[in-house]
């Protein structure tokens, strides 16, 4: 962990340092500009620093028909079904048919350079909304070529570019995450403090970068981590940071590098078994590179993770993750006001996940998917995706095809 601190330190002198007035400004170059190369989460969609108070949202209806054994069993599939809070406790299996998801963004900027964010998911269950984001920002720079903010409260973990894979309204394919993201403490929203900034470093050289230091995670798995980082019962933190690279030509791409490290749990758990790594004392220290792109009508996002899990007292000392996810996606536009897109995309993702008891388990999964904006704000997502898990478990009945409509406001 203390190599994982020392890299993240110099995320924070390189982002200070890109924060440092620029001796020389592009005549083109207004305040506005620094939006385009902005670090890219769910809710920056919404984000409009002119506007003094913004109410924005979705609304999300879902199908699936899935195999049996899509849930968190022991031979099942881990926290990758999204739009409901969960597998059926009995089964441990996510049931087919309908789902429903919605969210709601408010926030606004009362005063210039302070402003504020809440950003609220129902999944499911009306009665127990999820908080992605309650945040704070302050902007403690703000010139032509550069910009930095003071964030705190509840944000998205700055690590990688995989987190708008989550809900519904924002994965290309409806309902599932790539299978990667199980090699990092996915998806989760930490609670801290957080500098994020972004710099042109030419006329079409970007930059962008966030550190974060934060309450961290109890565990890999999807669901405590969403739940269970808004009070800070023990001494457990994590640093995280990620820097990307924006080139703003005929082809627009960014190289991202990312960085975390921190204690998962501090105590053992002796209710659970032996085979499960939440039971132990555990740290953990990740890193990862994404590149994404887009030329005319073509546009590739990928990414690879790898991190490790350091037991104690455990039957293995150290869990290990790789994965990666390649999604190539081609649009047809058309001239009209309904039916104007239609993104024809693929998505292949694998992870190596070192586990107790299991050896390693290798999942792979191949989906192809349809997109259709039939109007502005009304788009109709159709996916299939087949799963594998090798030899540990060849027979795993996991393979679902989804289809949504969502409707944004």
């Amino acid at each position: 962990m203390y190599h994982a601190f020392r890299r993240a330190r110099w995320i924070l002198i390189l982002g200070f340092l890109c924060a440092a007035p620029s001796h020389v400004l592009a005549d083109d170059k207004t305040p506005e500009d620094t939006e385009s190369i902005r670090r890219k989460t769910p809710s920056g969609g919404y984000v409009d620093p002119a506007s003094f108070f913004r109410f924005h949202g979705y609304v999300s209806l879902s199908y699936t028909e899935a195999g049996n054994a899509l849930g968190a069993a022991a031979d099942g599939t881990p926290h990758i079904l999204v739009s409901s809070p969960g597998p059926v406790a009995r089964t441990g299996t996510n049931p087919g048919g309908f789902r429903n998801d919605s969210a709601l963004f408010v926030g606004g900027e009362p005063f210039e350079g302070v402003g504020g964010l809440i950003e609220i998911h129902f999944v499911g269950d009306a009665t127990d909304p999820v908080i992605t984001e309650a945040k704070l920002t302050w902007d403690l720079m703000e010139t032509p070529r550069r910009s930095l903010r003071l964030i705190a409260g509840r944000y998205w973990w700055p690590f990688g570019i995989h987190n708008d894979e989550w809900f519904s309204a924002n994965n290309r394919f409806a309902l599932l995450s790539p299978a990667a993201t199980e090699t990092v403490p996915t998806h989760y929203n930490e609670v801290g403090v957080m500098l994020e900034g972004e710099a042109y470093l030419g006329a079409e050289l970007g930059l962008n970068y966030a550190l974060s230091v934060g309450n961290g995670v109890p565990s890999f798995s999807l669901m405590p981590n969403v739940r269970a980082t808004g009070a800070d019962s023990n001494d457990d933190r994590s640093l995280s940071g990620r820097m990307g690279l924006i080139l703003e030509t005929g082809v627009r791409s960014e190289i991202g590098f990312s960085l975390a490290g921190g204690q998962l749990r501090d105590a053992e758990d002796p209710t659970l078994t032996a085979t499960d790594p939440d039971r132990y004392r555990g740290d953990f220290n990740a890193w990862g590179g994404d590149l994404a792109f887009q030329w005319q009508a073509f546009a590739l996002r990928s990414y690879y993770y790898s991190s490790k899990e350091d037991l104690r007292a455990a039957p293995q000392s150290q869990l290990q993750r790789d994965g990666f996810t390649i999604e190539p996606s081609y649009s047809l536009h058309f001239a009209r006001e309904r039916y104007s897109t239609i993104t024809i995309l693929g998505r292949y993702s694998a992870a190596d996940e070192e586990t107790l008891g299991m050896g390693s388990l290798q999942r792979r999964q191949l989906g192809l998917g349809i997109n259709v904006q039939i109007t502005h704000s009304f788009v109709a997502k159709l996916g299939i995706i087949t799963q594998g898990e090798g030899a540990q478990l060849p027979s795993v009945d996991n393979d679902a095809f989804t289809l949504s409509l969502t409707n944004v406001f």
